[in-house]
Parts: structure tokens; C-alpha cells; sequence
């Protein structure tokens, strides 16, 4: 059998849809389809679309359920679901059936314009998985690990007619099992593709779809709208009572994730880059605030550099709370950016913000520390209000969290021999009068 490259085809204005039949539960009077048509049927959008080669038919139940069959098509795709897509939406499927046999696709389908963009959330396939080519990273969603792709179709169909676009794919990793209420975070995925720069532009339809390829098949399945999650795309904006919250992190391998977590609600899984980039959602849950390191495994690790909410900037190396550090030879510690092990770094709480609480305790000794030069090569200089008390200490950290110096300040100038340190970058935690303050430096040859 010939396989279908790096295609799922799109065929136009519908996709992978295709082939599936919704189970109708109601045996309300059902509407077959065998020819190219969208429209909308109790309450749904649908869309089918066929090669013309062979039969291929759906069927339009009650509310979202439809069921479709085909024999000896070249290609077909049809299912139910929106008119209009949304980054947010959570979908709920139940496929009651699903001929996995021949080369056919259930997945949750769409298209975006501005740019042209077909995408795939790929839930079970039959003899062959698509869409035939190298992965880039993963997500983790949804009980699943899903596999992420692009693939570029030239001078193809499109709902912009011939067109060169790109598709983005997530592909789950097992195949889905039937017969059960299934749930698809769309957010996730679209999160996923945006770090890797593939963003989605305004939407057109979105269905929970079946395809059929140079096969015969069948399907049954019913669909419907499962609510918003948090955010979506990765933007910044906020609804009424929002707080917009961005991490700026990096793994090491690319294949890392963290959560951020907002009092009991897992707000929104990052796969990170192996670069330094920013991640954004908004939110109205409150709550203690923690980044959650998910995926340890070896060779990975997460670096932190801080969370903004509502563009107060919380530096990671200043929290007490870092459960994923690997600090003197066990994980768990303080004041780091890093996390080795399976944890989180704990930012204080959502409706709180840090320059509030010091200004309501008025000015201290402790801002008025000043560490330079910086870079240094040999000699770090502490500078403490001379008003301090004095009978204060310092810590220095390696940026794994691994403490390498400790110091005794005094009040006014304090001098430090750093020469003995290793190429890199260091973190210093002053202790005067009661308070701490931690700042970075980088040690030269």
C-alpha cells in the first residue's frame, strides 16, 4: 500500500475529519452526507470532503455525534466540531469506534490564517503513523506524551485554495483507546508549537475528525466542548481580574517541561528550548506560586532565571524554596536557578508583590548593598550602609546551587578574594540586620 507522506492531507477545507462516524446515541433521525459539504447540524459544525474514488459517506447525529464509512477511497475526511477554532479550548471525544486497519486518522483538525497553517492532534492512526518525519520534542498532556512535527506542503489544497503552508503536528506517542470519554487540552499543544516559534493565526473551523487514506474503514464518534483552560498561545493578555505571569527558563536537551503552578491549578506546561526564552500565560487563579521541574531524566536539567507577575520581576536565585536543586549532595535547597531533580521553586504568592512588602517596611540597610567589580577576576568588593550593624554573612553559590565561599561581612567596605574560583557565574547571598538580598557576579580569568 502506498503510504501518505508527510500529508494528512489538506485536502482543502476539510481535514482528516474525514472518515469518522459518530456514534449516534439518540437515534434522533440522522442526515447522510456522501457528497463535499459543510455546514452546521444540531448545533455543530461539520465538514466532508472526499477524492471522489470510491464510496464515502457521514453520518450526522444528535449534538456532536456523527459516524462516517468509506470503501476504496484515495482520500477522505470529514467530523464535527466549531466553525470557528479557539487556542483554549478543551475537547471532549468519545470514539465508540474507530477501524484502525488501512491507513486512516482520528484527530482533532483545524486550520488558521495570517498564516495558513493546517494542524493535527493525532489521538490513533491505523497501519501507518503519521506524518512520516522527525520529531522535535515533545508534550506531555492529557495522560499522553505526543510527539511534535512540522512538515511543509508545496503548491497544495488548502481552505486559501493552492497555497504553500506549513502543518503542525502532535502526534500521541500510544495509540488512544476506544469506547471511552477522552479529553484533548488544545492549549498545550499550541503552547508547545509557539515555543518553538510555530504560532497559529486567526482560526477557521476546528473538528474532532477522522481521515481515511487509500482505504476502507469506518468510524463513530461523538464530540463536544469541554470548557477553556488558562491562557492560550502564549500570549500576555488577561481578562478582568487576570494576572499575567511570564517565566524566563531554559533546559539543557530541550526535551525539559515545568508547570506553572498557582495554589492548587496547574495553570500551563512549557516544553523549554535550549535557550533562554520567555513563557507567558494569564491567569485569575491565586495562590502560592510554584515552577514545577516535571520530566527529570538523566542529562536534563532546568535553569530559572525568574518569574514577572504583572511585570514585578521575582529573580529565582532569591527564593528560600527550591525543592529541585541538587545542593550538597541531595535535592532540595535555596537560593538557585537551577533544578536537577523532579521539584519546584516557590515565588511567594500571586496577589503579592515583593517591591510592596519592602516598601512597607521602609528603607533598609539591605538595599543598600553594592557588589562590584563585576565581572571580577580576582578581588569582589562588598559594600554595606555603614549604618548597618554589621555581624552579617555571605554565602557564594555556583549556579547549580552548590555553596563554594562563605564570608563575615561588616558594616561598610568588605573585601573578598575570589581568584580562586572557577570561570562562570556565581551568586551571592548577603545576610545584614536581619535580611538577606542575593546578587549575581561573574568571575573572569
Amino acid at each position: 500500500m502506498k503510504m501518505k507522506t508527510t500529508q494528512f492531507l489538506a485536502k482543502g477545507r476539510s481535514f482528516l475529519a474525514g472518515c469518522l462516524a459518530i456514534m449516534i446515541v439518540n437515534q434522533i433521525q440522522a442526515q447522510q452526507i456522501c457528497s463535499n459539504s459543510t455546514g452546521t447540524n444540531n448545533g455543530f459544525y461539520y465538514t466532508w470532503w472526499s477524492d471522489g474514488q470510491g464510496s464515502a459517506c457521514i453520518n450526522l447525529g444528535s449534538g456532536g455525534a456523527y459516524s462516517t464509512s468509506w470503501t476504496n477511497v484515495g482520500n477522505c475526511v470529514g467530523g464535527k466540531g466549531w466553525q470557528t477554532g479557539t487556542n483554549t479550548r478543551i475537547v471532549g471525544y468519545n470514539a465508540g469506534y474507530f477501524n484502525q486497519s488501512g491507513n486512516t486518522y482520528l484527530a482533532l483538525y483545524g486550520w488558521t490564517t495570517n498564516p495558513l497553517v493546517e494542524y493535527y492532534v493525532v489521538e490513533s492512526w491505523g497501519t501507518w503513523r503519521p506524518p512520516g518525519a522527525s520529531s522535535v520534542g515533545t508534550v506531555t498532556t492529557d495522560d499522553g506524551t505526543y510527539d511534535l512535527y512540522r512538515t511543509q506542503r508545496v503548491n497544495q489544497p488548502s481552505i486559501q485554495g493552492t497555497a504553500t503552508f506549513y502543518q503542525y503536528w502532535s502526534v500521541r506517542t500510544s495509540k488512544r483507546a476506544t469506547g471511552s470519554n477522552a479529553t484533548i487540552t488544545f492549549a498545550n499543544h499550541v503552547n508547545a508549537w509557539a515555543n518553538r516559534g510555530w504560532n497559529l493565526g486567526a482560526h477557521s473551523y476546528q473538528v474532532m475528525g477522522t481521515e481515511g487514506y487509500q482505504s476502507s474503514g469506518g468510524s463513530n464518534v461523538t464530540v463536544w466542548d469541554g470548557g477553556s483552560s488558562s491562557g492560550g498561545g502564549g500570549g500576555t493578555g488577561g481578562g478582568s481580574g487576570s494576572v499575567n505571569y511570564t517565566v524566563r527558563a531554559r533546559g539543557t536537551t530541550g526535551a525539559e517541561q515545568i508547570t506553572l503552578r498557582i495554589g492548587n491549578t496547574n495553570v500551563r506546561t512549557w516544553t523549554l528550548t535550549t535557550s533562554m526564552a520567555n513563557y507567558s500565560v494569564s491567569s485569575s487563579v491565586t495562590g502560592g506560586i510554584t515552577i514545577n521541574y516535571n520530566n527529570d531524566a538523566t542529562g536534563r536539567d532546568v535553569q530559572v532565571d525568574y518569574i514577572t507577575v504583572n511585570g514585578s520581576t521575582r529573580q529565582a536565585e532569591n527564593q528560600s524554596a527550591n525543592t529541585g536543586v541538587w545542593q550538597n549532595n541531595s535535592c532540595g535547597g535555596s537560593y538557585s536557578e537551577w533544578m536537577h531533580c523532579n521539584g519546584y521553586i516557590g515565588f511567594g504568592n500571586s496577589n503579592r508583590e515583593i517591591k510592596t512588602v519592602i516598601e512597607s517596611k521602609g528603607h533598609t540597610a539591605i538595599e543598600d548593598v553594592n557588589i562590584y567589580p563585576n565581572p571580577t577576576t580576582d578581588m569582589l568588593f562588598v559594600d554595606v550602609s555603614p549604618t548597618s550593624k554589621g555581624n552579617g554573612k555571605a554565602l557564594v553559590f555556583d549556579i547549580k546551587g552548590s555553596i563554594v565561599k562563605s564570608f563575615c561581612i561588616d558594616a561598610g567596605h568588605n573585601t573578598f578574594n575570589v581568584g580562586d574560583l572557577q570561570i562562570g557565574t556565581y551568586l551571592i547571598k548577603i545576610s545584614v540586620d536581619g535580611e538577606e538580598i542575593t546578587k549575581k557576579f561573574l568571575k573572569q580569568e
